[in-house]
């Protein structure tokens, strides 16, 4: 990332906004799988000596269900860290370099075209703020996930700040 900054001319790293390393998804994913799965397999050899229609089988069905749904989601959030990779936001004097799996995106602050909140619901604009997809005038979009510290993200305040230094919307 440093040498798409340097191409570009855009100074000293400030900041950097890391996101789940592809690394992290592919082990988080494949542990909540294989411990859902050891799991079910275990809750199966309870009731295996009961009635059919006994509370253990009653009490047996629902945890499979919530377990299979984990199985899933690991191996759904494993398949993601694949496809997706890591993924960072460098944020230097000049500019912003994004690291993704197809290449650097890169938004000089002169190419600044608007800053826009991205909000948990899809249902315009209003609800909890996620984050923020920073825009370039040749199309280029940065989404940049929202961390509060303290009630503040110092590295959204940085890009809202250049953003509004330039006279580009913030909405």
């Amino acid at each position: 990332m440093t040498g798409a900054a340097a191409r570009h001319g855009f100074g000293a790293l400030s900041d950097v906004r890391r996101e789940v390393t592809a690394t992290t998804a592919i082990a988080g994913g494949a542990a909540t799988a294989v411990v859902c799965v050891l799991l079910m397999w275990l809750l199966s050899l309870v009731p295996g000596s009961t009635d059919v229609f006994s509370w253990v089988h009653s009490l047996a069905y629902p945890i499979h269900f919530v377990l299979l749904m984990g199985f899933i989601w690991g191996i759904v959030y494993a398949i993601r860290g694949l496809t997706v990779g890591s993924r960072a936001t460098y944020l230097f004097e000049g500019g912003l370099v994004a690291r993704r799996r197809s290449g650097p995106l890169v938004i000089a602050w002169g190419d600044l075209a608007a800053v826009k909140a991205v909000y948990k619901r899809k249902q315009g604009d209003e609800g909890k703020v996620a984050g923020y997809k920073v825009e370039g005038r040749d199309g280029t979009t940065i989404p940049v996930p929202l961390l509060l510290t303290g009630g503040r993200d110092a590295f959204i305040d940085r890009i809202i700040a250049e953003a509004g230094s330039r006279g580009r919307p913030v909405t």
